[in-house]
Parts: structure tokens; sequence; C-alpha cells
């Protein structure tokens, strides 16, 4: 380790390089990107490595995330990859088996500790959150992401570049209840319904749940016969606890017979849909196929779902409750044979376990020498991003480049790792547009501040000349507005306000003295009573259609430049990255792409 210590003062320079050991460094994610980061991270010397992961290790994961052995299955990742990697450290390491979005244990303050920030997440929802607490904190964040072949990393430096949500991301797709439980058109509905429905109902912890307002669908018959399925499985539920195999026909019987016929009866769903055939007059043989790769018959599908609902039976007294999981063939065969049977009544393509598996366990292909190059890029790019390298220093942020390899995808023909410099934030971005800054509450404070206070030294603070409106975001309460005052008597503890609330903050006065969107992070500390950030808060244009056009309409979006923009009237001249709506018409070979760790590759 001395050696490698060693070559790096040589290529930092003694200053840089006790820069680097001095700096603390958080890496969230230890999955593929993260156990190739954390190592890369640790021959470069850092003196301090945070690694936070919720997750446990799967047998899927062993291929591609080199820290972890089959030993290691069931395990935290985050502890495991330490004690694999802390052999060869010369850093201070340590984990958290946690969700970085609990506030309670990862508070804003905690994140503030470290020099910059590095995602190695499958997760948008965390990757989204981590942004915020960057952009609140204007710490720089390095993203990444692969998928297959193709991979990227971008700097994040708040305030001066694009952040992760400057550019659209597509959301996890979801579906209907009434599709999954009436009427599927796909295969995939038949095994959401297969993992998430029947699965649950029989084996695992609860089942599930929904009220009328969350089946797609305002049709009294079919809401009745959903909530009606729904309570019989809890009693089929009853069978499958007491282990007794002669109740599987009436199982069979029940779910793909009965429950068809009764769909069958509500003649509105069918009059343009094809109608589904019941399961009736297949006996179960017993012989079963034992090609995994291979789509089997109807008549195996049911033996093989008799044999896997049989073994499921016998552990179920045992175990309490068994949870799907893609490595345990009890629970993938009940899933792929139910899924099969289910499509072949719905006269539905049948899929191969394998398939199945890929589906109902999220597995996405992974490359390992993909994940490796990525690390890489992202831990050079960090050098830079905290001017480290003697010969190339830091310069204006927007000069820092991004990454991407281009290969799978063609954006180039000649080279395999494209870097365009980074962009400017996108004026429109709901996350970096506004100004955001951290109040600091004691718990007397709490207790002692009503609503009506804390709007009054709002606006004496940052020279509101009108009202404003408070918005609870964890919630999307509103607090206050100029036509809504109930709750102003109120104190903030009475409101429930409390660490971790972000408050956002609105302007109501006239178009010509509005003030930019702002965004408050609570911050529950016992050093200050009420302390207000020491921001500013600029007023901002309002350009109006009128301007320009009298007939031009388009939507204002506030920006930290102290402008509006409307889209009718947004400058065509001005340089910027493609958003969503101009790449729709570039050819497939021009777009840039945005990946997730082990997950699918976006086109923004």
């Amino acid at each position: 380790m001395s050696n490698i210590n060693s070559v790096n003062q040589k290529l930092l320079g003694s200053e840089n390089y006790q820069k680097l050991r001095n700096s603390s460094v958080l890496l969230v994610g230890a999955g593929g990107i993260g156990c190739e980061l954390l190592k890369d991270l640790v021959l470069m010397g850092f003196g301090a490595i945070d690694i936070v992961d919720l997750d446990t290790i799967d047998l899927s994961n062993l291929n591609r995330q080199f820290l972890f052995r089959h030993r290691d299955i069931k395990q935290p990742k985050s502890t495991t990859a330490i004690k694999a990697i802390e052999h060869i450290s010369n850093s201070k390491l340590t984990s958290h088996t946690a969700n970085i979005m609990d506030v309670e244990t990862f508070p804003l303050s905690w994140f503030d500790q470290f020099s910059i920030i590095f995602n190695a997440l499958d997760n948008l929802e965390a990757r989204r959150y981590v942004n915020q607490m960057a952009q609140f904190l204007h710490k720089p964040l390095l993203e990444s992401g692969t998928a297959g072949f193709d991979g990227y990393i971008q700097p994040i430096i708040p305030g001066s570049t694009e952040c992760f949500d400057c550019t659209t991301k597509e959301t996890p797709k979801t579906f209907p209840v009434c599709t999954i439980r009436s009427t599927p058109s796909q295969p995939i509905h038949c095994i959401v319904w297969a993992k998430n429905f029947l699965f649950a109902q029989l084996f695992a912890s609860s089942g599930s749940t929904v009220g009328d307002g969350d089946l797609g669908t305002d049709n009294p018959e079919e809401i009745k016969r959903i909530q009606q399925e729904t309570n019989e499985l809890h009693e089929l539920q009853e069978y499958a606890k007491t282990g007794d195999e002669s109740k599987i026909p009436e199982i069979i019987k029940k779910i793909f017979v009965q429950d068809i016929e009764k769909l069958l009866a509500i003649e509105e769903l069918w009059k343009t849909r094809e109608k589904p055939v019941p399961l009736h007059d297949i006996k179960i043989d017993g012989n079963i196929n034992t090609d995994l790769s291979s789509v089997w018959t109807i008549q195996e599908q049911l033996n093989a779902f008799v044999s896997a609902t049989r073994r499921l039976m016998k552990r179920l007294p045992e175990e309490g409750q068994i949870e799907f999981d893609k490595d345990d063939p009890d629970t993938l065969e009940f899933v792929t044979t139910a899924a099969n049977i289910r499509a072949y009544i719905f006269k539905l393509p049948l899929k191969s376990l394998f398939d199945i598996k890929q589906i109902a366990g999220n597995i996405i292909p992974a490359i390992a020498t993909t994940n490796a190059i990525i690390s890489g890029l992202s831990a050079l790019a960090s050098l830079r991003v905290l001017d480290l390298i003697k010969c190339q220093p830091k310069a204006n942020p927007q000069e820092l480049n991004m990454a991407f390899t281009s290969k799978a995808s063609n954006i180039s023909s000649n080279r395999y790792i494209s870097n365009p410099q980074l962009a400017p934030p996108n004026p429109k971005c709901p996350v970096c547009s506004i100004v955001r800054g951290v109040l600091r509450i004691s718990t007397e404070g709490l207790a002692n501040t009503t609503l009506s206070e804390l709007v009054q030294k709002i606006k004496e603070r940052y020279s509101y000349e009108s009202e404003v409106s408070i918005l609870d975001k964890s919630t999307q309460r509103l607090l206050a507005d100029y036509d809504f005052e109930d709750l102003l008597p109120k104190s903030l503890a009475e409101l429930n306000l409390k660490h971790g609330i972000i408050l956002s903050i609105s302007d109501e006065g006239d178009e010509d003295k509005v003030r930019c969107t702002t965004e408050f992070y609570l911050d529950q500390s016992e050093d200050a009573q009420l302390q207000l950030p020491d921001i500013e808060v600029p007023l901002i244009k309002v350009i109006t259609p009128n301007d320009e056009n009298d007939d031009a309409e388009g939507a204002i979006e506030s920006t930290a430049s102290g402008e509006i923009i409307l889209d009718a009237l947004e400058d065509e001249n001005v340089k910027k990255r493609p958003l969503e709506e101009d790449l729709s018409s570039l050819p497939p070979s021009k777009k840039l792409a945005t990946t997730h760790d082990d997950s699918v590759i976006i086109l923004d």
C-alpha cells in the first residue's frame, strides 16, 4: 500500500495529495458500480470513505459485484464490501446499512461533512433525493450508471451545471389494478399478478389491499368482484398454512376456473376484448419439464405449479411467511407457472422460467467491465472536481466533462468514450432553478413559534412585499396562502413540522415584484431558537406573452438567475442541451443516454 501512496503523491504533488488524504467522501450504493468505485477510492487514498447501502447480497449479484462471495449471500452489502477491501485500505472506512433517505439516520448536517458525494444507485427516487441534498449544501455530486455496454458519469456542481433532474427521467412502469386483476393484455400483467398478488396473498407476510380509488376502474361490478376475490384468497391462505396438499386442487379451481367465470359474467369488460377461457378439463399427471430455457406446455405448467405449491405449503408452517426471491427455486417456479397459466387463459404468449426470472426479479444484464470503466472515470473526474490535478487546474465548472460509452448505442462510430462539456442548469428544472437554504430551529423554537410569526420573519428577512404561500413538501400540505389563514395561529410543533421537513415558499405578489421560489430544509438544532438561512432571494423578471405577441401563450417558469421564461418566448439561439421534446427529432444515433446502475438505459 505504501508504494501506491508514493505513486499517488508523485502524480498529485505533496500539497494536493495531502488535500486528498484530508478529504472525506460519501459513496451511496455498493452494487456493480459501488464495489468498483470503493476499490478505486481506496487505492487513490481518500482519507475517509463512508458507504451507504440498504440492500443485502443476492446470488445474482456475484457475477459482477466482485467484492462479494457465495458465503456472503443475505449479508449487508455495505459491511461486506468494507470487510473485503479493508486489508488494502489506508482510508478510514465506515459502513451504513440504512436507507439514504432516512432523515433521522442521515440528517442534512451529516451530508455536510463530506467533500464530495458519489452516487452508485439504481433507484430513481434515491438518486433524486441525494441530488436534492447536494443542492441544499452546494456539495459536488458525481452521478454514474451502467446498463450492458453503455454507461455514463456526470459531475454535478450545484448552481453551475446541470443537476440530475435537469433532464427528464423515465419513471418506473406501473399498471392499474383493474388491468392486473381483470383484463391483462400483456405477459407482464400476468407476471405482476402472480408475484405481487397471488403469491403475496398465499405465502407472504401481507397480501395486496387496495381501496376503490386505487383500482383504475369505476365499474361497480368489477370493483365488487376484485374485493370479493381478495377476501376469498384470504381463505385460501388458511389452506396454505395448514400444509394440507389435498387442498391444492381447490386452489387451482378457485383462481383458474371460478374467478375467470366471474370475470366472464361482467359483460361490459368483453365488448371490445377477447374473452378468457377458464382452465377446464386439464388433469394433473405429475410430469415436470426440467428445461428452464424452454416454454413449457400448459400441462407441464400446471404440473410444475402443483409441485411448487406443494413445496411452499410444506415450508410455510415452519417459516411463517415466505417472501418472493428470484434465487429461491420454489417461489420462482410458483410465480412462473401461475403467470403462464393465467396468460394461457387470457390467450397471451407464455414465457420461459428464465425470461420470467429476469422480469419478476428485475434482473437487467450487466457487464462487469463496463462497471469498472465507469467507476474509474468517476474516480478520476473527482480529482478535477476537487481541483487536485496540478497539471490541469480547475476551470469554469462548465468546462468540466461528463463521459459516456458510446459503442453499444452508436452515438459515435469512431470513439468508445465521448466526453462533452457539462451543460448549464436547465432554467425549467424543478430542483436547481430555485433558491435553497437551511432553516435551523430548536425544539423550543418549534413549540413557541407560530406559523404566523414564521411567515412574518420570512417576509421581513427576504423583503417580500406581498403575501407568501408555504407548502410542506413532505405531505404536499398547504400551510399558508393569501386566502388560507386557518393554520397561522398554530405553533410549528402543532403542525408537525420537524427535522427533515422541506418547506416551499412562493411569492404571491404582482408580476413586476415576484421573488424566486425558495425551499427551506428544516434542521432541528438546539444551537438556534430560529435562524433563517443567509441567502438572497432575487426578484425575477416576468416576460409576458404580450411583450412579443399578443396571441402568444406559455407557462411561467422561475429561475435562480432572476428571470421568468415563458415557453412560447424562449430564445431559440441560446445554446443548451436538447431537452426531451428536442430529442424526438434526432436520429437514434444522436440521442444522449442516461443510465441507472444495473438498470435499463433511458433515452431522455
